[in-house]
């Protein structure tokens, strides 16, 4: 995705679910104290640029792979320094980064488990590497609302007592398919006038895979690669180094990480709709005086963010069946950057036009739910019947 594509997405989200999101206990972060800081009112954002911002991931290259007018693919070679993998970024120490603020809508994910108890176990399996300099490790698991894996992240820190010369930040996320992520923060580097820095990116082809390095010194920085095991990402803080963050993706390169030991969360429960009836009561149509009859409906219960510890209903997945229509309504806390490209807005603003418009290329789309004090996303999935019927169910929540 360019940064053109991204602001471009930015714009095209409705302002008002920023706000409806924030009335429904979203989060802010704040800024670093060294950084400088750009407000941005009520507009959502790119995660770092430095993470998401970067051609669309491939798994092998058989060929250079041209990026821009002036940057190819280069091979990788055993001689290659640190450096060599950002070849093409930057390296002026004076650049500042403007951060842009807003509020998140939602996460992309609907369950998220602390895993920090378990490095001594995961470096004594080999599963991590030991990095005893780093004092605290923080893991996390996050899930989709079915339960399945949506990424796990591992980030080691280092703080110094004596200001900011010991520390450090370094991080692996990894996850079944590339990220498509939207966060409340955009990093924009610019030079000491104030002019935008471009985010240069190297790629480089390494026994079939191409990895993406993007960042400089001074600076955040990346390298991203996917194989057929999953989607990987190693990020550095500004003051780590680019032989610390190569380091890091040379261990993970020689142990690839099994993400099939995160695949199922450990806190979440699977249960169904009689046990918690009114579990999304506002964002479920009244399928039965339709005429339809249910041949299942799930509940899922996590820990959402916005309810810290507790468990509560994070996801709903019903089939619905009546002559010649059978419609799959989902509803979820997570909603990443596909979800709000299907996304028609809420329920009112769907015209019956726009939903036909919608589903001419697919069979399902997306609504926007900020009631109860609670943002959520649904899925309508037309799987047999016309787009008149997914209509009615909609029409029938505008009245």
């Amino acid at each position: 995705m360019t940064k053109t594509e991204a602001f471009r997405l930015i714009g095209e989200i409705d302002g008002r679910y920023v706000e409806a999101a924030r009335r429904a206990g979203a989060r802010e972060k704040k800024a670093a104290p060294w950084k400088t800081v750009v407000s941005a009112a009520a507009c959502l954002c790119l995660i770092t640029a430095a993470a998401f911002a970067v051609p669309k991931m491939m798994k092998h290259a058989a060929d250079p792979i041209p990026l821009s007018d002036d940057s190819i693919a280069q091979e990788w070679s055993a001689s290659m320094k640190a450096e060599d993998y950002f070849r093409h970024s930057g390296k002026g120490g004076d650049d500042e980064m403007a951060m842009s603020d807003g509020s998140i809508v939602m996460p992309p994910y609907a369950h998220a488990e602390s895993l920090s108890d378990e490095r001594a176990a995961l470096e004594a399996e080999g599963v991590l590497p030991s990095m005893p300099d780093h004092h605290d490790l923080g893991i996390h698991a996050e899930y989709n609302g079915d339960g399945s894996l949506y990424k796990v992240w591992f980030m080691w820190m280092r703080r110094s007592e004596h200001g900011t010369e010991g520390y450090s930040d370094l991080k692996l996320t990894a996850a079944p398919q590339e990220l498509h992520e939207i966060s409340d923060t955009v990093y924009i580097l610019t030079d000491e006038n104030g002019r935008e820095i471009p985010d240069d990116v190297t790629a480089t082809v390494r026994d079939g895979v191409l990895i993406l390095a993007q960042g400089r010194e001074n600076g955040a920085k990346t390298m991203t690669w996917q194989t057929e095991e999953g989607w990987y990402q190693i990020s550095g803080s500004w003051n780590d180094r680019f032989e610390d963050v190569v380091a890091l993706f040379e261990w993970f390169w020689e142990h690839p990480l099994d993400l099939s030991m995160f695949a199922k969360p450990q806190n979440m429960r699977f249960s169904d709709r009689s046990a918690y009836p009114d579990a999304f009561r506002e964002m479920i149509p009244d399928f039965s005086s339709l005429g339809y009859t249910a041949e299942s409906e799930l509940v899922n219960l996590g820990r959402h963010y916005a309810y810290g510890n507790e468990t509560v209903p994070v996801w709903f997945e019903g089939v619905y069946v009546r002559s010649g229509v059978r419609i799959r309504w989902t509803v979820s806390v997570g909603a990443d950057k596909d979800d709000w490209d299907a996304c028609l807005g809420r329920p009112r603003e769907v015209t019956e036009e726009k939903l036909t418009a919608a589903m001419n290329d697919r069979n399902r789309v997306n609504l926007f739910f900020d009631v109860s004090d609670l943002a959520a996303m649904a899925t309508v999935c037309l799987e047999e019947g016309e787009v008149q019927a997914v209509w009615e169910l909609i029409r029938s929540m505008q009245e």
